[in-house]
């Protein structure tokens, strides 16, 4: 072979390689565009399997929301009766007086002004304590002796209510507490206790942010003669002190 056949044979085969196509680049375009159906096919029935879940989903929730108990209506949110033990005279004598007894409210007497307190005493021969109210000259401490407006009154801790309302004192004309103030014993937990009169009118008690007996004493002022009936309470955090009990 001469030196310009050789030349021609290589020339022509280089036309060749040209012309002749790349089997693998045209094997990888082909399974790429036989998957890309695929890739539709699948988004296709995907979709609306989605939207069939949320669908039911939905429905699941609204049915368990629907057939669900109703939440129990807690006592915060009712108006209850106010049905308390009663108050009776002792003479302070017989008591035994604990210490931190609560300034309730000063008033006036018919010549000297008094200060009336809460506090808790025990009485020989009765089994567990009492709460009491009794008012003694304002500026003097509470204590037996100590001149007193009228007969201390007071009223048994046994068999009183945990929660809630455990005691309460109306005030009378003449008694150790004025007309127009009530004393309640409530248990720590109180924040809020709401009282009604019998034609439904709402004063809200006022926390002293002092303890009688584990007991939360509350100050209201209420119509004489209306005495409160029925009762809301609200748990919670414990509400303001009041420092100043003869501005009330």
């Amino acid at each position: 072979m001469t030196d310009l056949e050789r030349k021609l044979a290589e020339a022509l085969r280089g036309q060749a390689e040209e012309v002749t196509p790349n089997l693998d680049a045209a094997w990888a375009e082909q399974m790429r565009r036989q998957r890309k159906p695929r890739r539709r096919r699948a988004t296709v029935w995907l979709a609306p399997l989605a939207a069939v879940l949320v669908v039911l989903t939905s429905v699941l929730v609204v049915t368990r929301m629907q057939t669900a108990e109703p939440t129990p209506t807690t006592p915060a949110d009712r108006i209850e009766a106010l049905s308390l033990a009663k108050f009776a005279p002792v003479a302070m004598d017989s008591l035994r007086l604990e210490p931190g007894a609560v300034a309730l409210t000063d008033f006036a007497g018919q010549t000297d002004m008094w200060t009336a307190y809460a506090f808790a005493a025990f009485k020989p021969g009765l089994t567990g304590g009492l709460f009491c109210v009794a008012a003694v000259p304002v500026g003097q401490p509470l204590a037996v002796g100590a001149p007193l407006f009228s007969t201390p009154q007071c009223v048994s801790m046994e068999g009183m209510p945990s929660h809630g309302v455990r005691a309460g004192y109306v005030g009378e004309f003449g008694g150790p507490l004025p007309a127009g103030k009530a004393v309640y014993f409530m248990d720590p937990t109180v924040r809020t206790l709401q009282l009604f009169a019998p034609n439904g009118d709402m004063t809200q008690a006022r926390s002293t942010g002092r303890r009688i007996s584990e007991s939360m004493v509350f100050v209201a002022d209420v119509v004489p003669g209306a005495e409160p009936v029925r009762c809301r309470v609200i748990w919670g955090p414990l509400s303001s002190p009041l420092t100043n009990p003869a501005s009330r």
